[in-house]
């Protein structure tokens, strides 16, 4: 049986222009993509930071904190003042640990939102 994936590319890049509102992603430099995904994620981090941290939001934050990572260097070599708060992310997920996760959580959000200000 044979998969056919390029109609299904289509239609979801056909649907990417409506999910974006009136942003079309055909007129966003790659800079401004790379800020529109790193801002994607950093509120799916609150988001995830608002609810409480059990072994599935663990998991969770896991991944969106590499896809952080990615964002980040999309846009550029980030500054210690936010990859550190990134690495301090990713160690307290990595033990477990709710309550430093919380806080290196927030004080990531703190610093990308700080950097992404100093970029504007």
């Amino acid at each position: 049986m044979k998969v056919y994936l390029i109609p299904v590319s289509l239609t979801v890049s056909m649907m990417a222009p409506a999910a974006l509102g009136n942003t079309a992603p055909a007129l966003l430099s790659p800079v401004q993509a790379a800020v529109m995904q790193l801002s994607v994620h950093s509120q799916s981090l609150q988001q995830i930071l608002g609810q409480p941290l059990d072994q599935h939001a663990l998991s969770q934050l896991d991944e969106l904190s590499y896809q952080l990572e990615s964002d980040l260097l999309q846009l550029g070599t980030p500054a210690t003042t936010v990859a550190e708060p990134l690495e301090s992310l990713h160690q307290a997920v990595e033990s477990c640990d709710s309550s430093e996760v919380a806080r290196c959580g927030s004080a990531y959000l703190a610093a990308v939102r700080s950097w992404l200000a100093g970029r504007a």
